[in-house]
């Protein structure tokens, strides 16, 4: 009865989180889902991935930003051509192709967590997001500098490890915005 009573408590929440989602996400979806399994095993965060492809480009495959990223997950030509190297089941870099940008971003996302270290959980996603947006470079050299280098939130994420003060007023809250803001509304995803 209690769990029942959680779950109608819950319900309007729900239905508020997925009138927010955009059509184009709800198309996607399955295709996000088997992604994030094939790469991640079923234990995938697809709420995080789902909240960075909103982030990234709101779900909209053909956007070109202003600073030339490119489709849904905005991948710059350098880093489109470097997955497209790592990664060789990708191909040759079809940015604006959906399938091609899902594939592409949690292959880069499982590379970044892959080679960074978090003290949870959430702290090593919040280093890979930003390892994402900024460059792995950037978060590395950062956790070098920190003297609790696995503890990204409210700790490392605050050393600039040399990105200009514009790129990293923008690209410090990204892991935030993903974490707190875009994913919660995909919770029911995954």
């Amino acid at each position: 009865m209690k769990l029942l009573a959680l779950l109608l408590a819950l319900f309007p929440a729900l239905v508020a989180a997925q009138a927010q989602i955009p059509a184009e996400a709800k198309r996607l979806q399955g295709m996000l889902i088997r992604e994030a399994h094939f790469v991640f095993g079923l234990g995938a965060p697809i709420n995080y991935l789902a909240g960075q492809i909103t982030q990234e480009s709101n779900w909209r495959p053909g956007i070109t930003a202003w600073d030339n990223g490119r489709g849904l997950a905005q991948f710059m030509d350098p880093t489109a051509a470097w997955a497209a190297e790592q990664f060789k089941d990708l191909g040759k870099p079809e940015p604006y192709n959906p399938l091609w940008a899902i594939r592409a971003m949690t292959r880069l996302d499982a590379y970044n967590v892959a080679h960074i270290y978090g003290d949870t959980a959430c702290d090593s996603w919040g280093a890979a997001l930003k390892g994402y947006n900024a460059g792995l470079g950037y978060v590395k050299r950062a956790q070098k500098q920190s003297k609790t280098p696995g503890r990204w939130f409210g700790v490392t994420e605050q050393i600039n490890a040399g990105q200009s003060a514009m790129n990293f007023e923008y690209s410090r809250p990204y892991p935030r915005w993903i974490i707190g803001k875009h994913a919660p509304k995909f919770a029911i995803w995954g």
